[in-house]
């Protein structure tokens, strides 16, 4: 067998003798930044959002529907004109936020329709008369009474990644993504970071299929013993397996497997896995040509088995078909010398064996955080050929060093038929809304008050208008430990209607602070 050493961590070993210190752990786990900053002691007060500073085709306009939301995901309506909004109760960098489900009443009357819900929760879907929300681990129904009921639990969310959008396909069935456990098949020190390995050191990512390792072993620093715990300075772990463990040449395949398209019938019987070999299918949805879709996240160049420059994905989707993960980026193997990390191994192949693989539809930039899609229901924004879809924006330096400037913090319409693809929704000045360069002077730039990061775009149930949901402010802090800090309260629900068009449901201006009446949040927004 093959031992794949991680240099990385084996000079953090010789750091963590000598310093004893936690943050080299960190250190070795994520890339370094290229400038590092401290963080200021006090941070900057995001200002209100703006439509005047965000721009849109000629003929529409944008107005903010609802503003101060706690990291929002999702939102759907119901058959009553009920608007419906998840905020995740989870983000990198705060895992602790409330997870719940707001109602917006059609005259602007807010009330909480789930709460304690296990965060995050990443989707809502209103379907033949119930609210599904897919939440970390679960598919759960909001039954008439007020009550959740799950449909499905034990999905393998406990890791980097989580069960995703859902959409009922056109045979009544509901299909939704589910990610992976790890960034590239092995449970790593980044993990650690990411919070999840201390809690759950016994998860890992599992196959769909029965899959044959080629024996890869990977040397990595044990920070259990940092706090006095038992074992071993360093670990060999394997792919598919548990931190410090390694699993069989053959690794046998699950229903409830990572990396996958699964589907079930409206009531969560027959689940059955769709599609697998993903790492992130975040957005998932059926189109009106009858093809399924979905937005994949590429490889970071981080952990035991970094990859680099590992382009974001639209892929449609095919029955039984595997699309790479964890071998193949794109459809290209990550053996390439494209994908080799500055200072680090060239990544091998873990699998021993590879299916047929399937290319994408359409490649974007590095870690451009391709989120959530939506179409058109009513032909006001486009036609039947057009997908919009959510471009989030990097975390650079957490997901990989930046080689180029990342045009995220969009909207985009993409045209199905020739792949041509246009801004829609954006912030007027054309720039990123990071404020890493601006956070130790203090001087915000004009874009923070518009589009921050957005991740859902959704339609009317009558085409009348498009909602887009804005998860808020989140920065990647290039600190000496690169470290994520979103701004709880900074999330917002947009809403772009045709120029001449009224649209009163619910009503613009509202605000999620509790305690204040629809008239008072209607004010703070003009």
């Amino acid at each position: 067998m093959r031992i794949q050493r991680d240099v990385g961590n084996l000079v953090f070993l010789a750091g963590l003798f000598v310093a004893g210190c936690g943050y080299n752990l960190r250190m070795a786990a994520l890339p370094k930044p290229e400038v590092v900053q401290n963080a200021p002691e006090q941070m900057p007060v995001i200002p209100d959002p703006n439509p005047a500073v965000t721009t849109v085709p000629e003929g529409y306009r944008v107005e903010v529907v609802m503003k101060d939301l706690v990291y929002p995901t999702s939102v759907e309506f119901d058959d009553k004109q009920n608007m419906y909004i998840a905020e995740s109760g989870y983000s990198y960098g705060d895992p602790s936020a409330p997870a719940r489900v707001l109602r917006v009443s059609p005259d602007g009357t807010i009330g909480i329709a789930a709460n304690w819900l296990m965060g995050p929760v990443t989707d809502l879907l209103w379907y033949k008369g119930l609210l599904y929300i897919s939440h970390r681990g679960k598919v759960s129904v909001l039954d008439s009474d007020g009550g959740i009921r799950d449909l499905i639990t034990g999905l393998p969310s406990l890791g980097d990644h989580h069960n995703n959008q859902m959409t009922a396909g056109p045979d009544g069935k509901i299909y939704f993504g589910q990610g992976t456990v790890t960034n590239s098949g092995v449970v790593g020190l980044d993990n650690f970071l990411y919070l999840w390995l201390p809690l759950y050191p016994h998860i890992c990512d599992k196959p769909a299929r029965d899959v044959t390792l080629n024996g890869t072993k990977f040397v990595t620093i044990n920070p259990f013993i940092m706090g006095g715990g038992k074992g071993t300075a360093v670990v060999r772990t394997g792919a598919f397996s548990p931190f410090g463990e390694v699993s069989r040449k053959t690794v046998p395949g699950v229903t409830k497997a990572n990396g996958t398209i699964l589907r079930m019938d409206p009531d969560g019987s027959n689940l059955e896995v769709y599609a697998w070999g993903f790492r992130n299918p975040f957005g998932v949805m059926w189109g009106k040509d009858g093809q399924l879709y979905a937005s994949e996240h590429g490889f970071d160049e981080r952990g035991s088995r970094p990859i680099a420059n590992d382009t974001d994905d639209l892929y449609i989707i095919k029955e039984g078909v595997w699309y790479g993960w964890p071998d193949y980026a794109g459809g290209i193997p990550v053996t390439d010398k494209r994908f080799k990390p500055k200072d680090r191994p060239q990544p091998e192949f873990l699998m021993e064996e590879h299916p047929p693989v399937e290319k994408p539809f359409m490649t974007f930039q590095p870690h451009i955080a391709v989120m959530k899609i939506g179409f058109d229901k009513g032909g006001r924004f486009g036609n039947s050929k057009h997908l919009f879809m959510a471009f989030f924006g990097d975390a650079t330096p957490i997901t990989g060093q930046q080689q180029m400037e990342h045009p995220g913090h969009k909207i985009v319409r993409i045209n199905l038929q020739n792949q041509h693809t246009e801004t829609f929704f954006a912030n007027a000045e054309g720039k990123r809304t990071d404020l890493q360069a601006n956070l130790i002077t203090g001087e915000l730039p004009p874009s923070i008050a518009g589009l921050r990061r957005p991740l859902d775009v959704v339609f009317s149930p009558d085409g009348q208008a498009m909602y887009v949901v804005d998860f808020g402010v989140m920065e990647a802090l290039s600190t000496r430990v690169p470290f994520p800090k979103p701004f709880p309260g900074t999330g917002v629900i947009w809403r772009i209607v045709p120029e001449g068009a009224t649209v009163a449901i619910p009503p613009a201006g509202l605000s999620a602070l509790p305690g204040r009446s629809v008239a008072e949040r209607q004010t703070d927004n003009r």
